[in-house]
């Protein structure tokens, strides 16, 4: 699997930590999707990962003069969230690569991601579903560039990435979840949604809520300790399951107890930038 990370227009110095874990992980294949003039940020990492030059990648869809997507919150938070698919298109595009996997800046995984390989249908995209209506992209398998054009070309300039893929799946069939979940009796008819594909994979994956339940949210939202937060649009509350962390090869890696089973757990999206808490 290649690991791709978008670093676009604001520093993020918490990225480090993520890169540090993924070549603790044994990644061999890291991308970093950044401008020239960020490259110095990433000079301790200059034999471990392959930085992409985002000022020289097409614009092929000129996202930035389609979108009304707000650019001036926190430094154009919710512009650059979706900006980033573009990105990654070009870069596969330009460069030929296939079967990546893309995670946000502060989103920790606990495996190598190789482990997806076989378990993933390579027809499709995978992505967290926290309810039927909205995905959270932390993490995100996407097979090729044709694949992820067919999400592009029916992007919607003027909604955020949380409520695209939905529209998108609907349209197009392309997208699969990433399972937040473990399907079970006791569960309602969104719940098993976002549970889908659990029987494909060893593990669960975190849209954010679990990240935010154990680490806390952005201490822009709330400031001082959150720990114990419960996300209020995810339709799985994982405050009535343990959830804990264990140090196991010299990692330190969450789970979460559902029916009696104890399920590993593939990512964390520490929500709080507090990375190096939880490595």
């Amino acid at each position: 699997m290649n690991i791709v990370l978008v670093c676009l227009n604001n520093y993020q110095d918490y990225i480090t930590v993520n890169i540090e874990q993924l070549i603790k992980l044994k990644h061999k294949n890291i991308f970093v999707i950044t401008h020239s003039h960020l490259f110095s940020n990433f000079e301790k990492f200059e034999s471990k990962i392959n930085l992409i030059n985002a000022d020289l990648l097409d614009e092929s869809y000129e996202f930035e003069n389609k979108t009304s997507l707000d650019k001036y919150f926190r430094n154009g938070f919710w512009y650059l969230t979706s900006l980033r698919f573009f990105y990654i298109y070009e870069f596969m595009k330009r460069y030929n690569v296939d079967d990546v996997v893309h995670l946000e800046n502060d989103v920790l995984i606990y495996y190598n991601a190789d482990e997806l390989i076989d378990k993933v249908n390579k027809q499709f995209i995978y992505v967290p579903f926290d309810t039927f209506e909205r995905n959270v992209a932390s993490i995100m398998y996407i097979p090729n560039k044709d694949s992820l054009k067919v999400i592009l070309d029916n992007y919607d300039f003027s909604k955020s990435d949380m409520w695209n893929f939905s529209v998108i799946t609907k349209k197009t069939g392309i997208i699969q979840n990433f399972p937040i979940f473990i399907k079970n009796n006791n569960l309602n008819q969104e719940q098993q949604f976002v549970s889908n594909n659990c029987e494909l994979f060893p593990f669960i994956f975190d849209g954010a809520a679990i990240g935010q339940y154990l680490g806390g949210i952005d201490p822009r939202n709330q400031p001082g300790d959150t720990r114990g937060f419960i996300n209020e649009t995810c339709v799985i509350k994982y405050n009535n399951y343990r959830v804990w962390v264990e140090e196991i090869d010299g990692f330190k890696k969450p789970f979460i107890e559902i029916e009696g089973v104890k399920v590993p757990i593939f990512n964390l999206h520490i929500h709080s930038k507090n990375l190096a808490g939880f490595v």
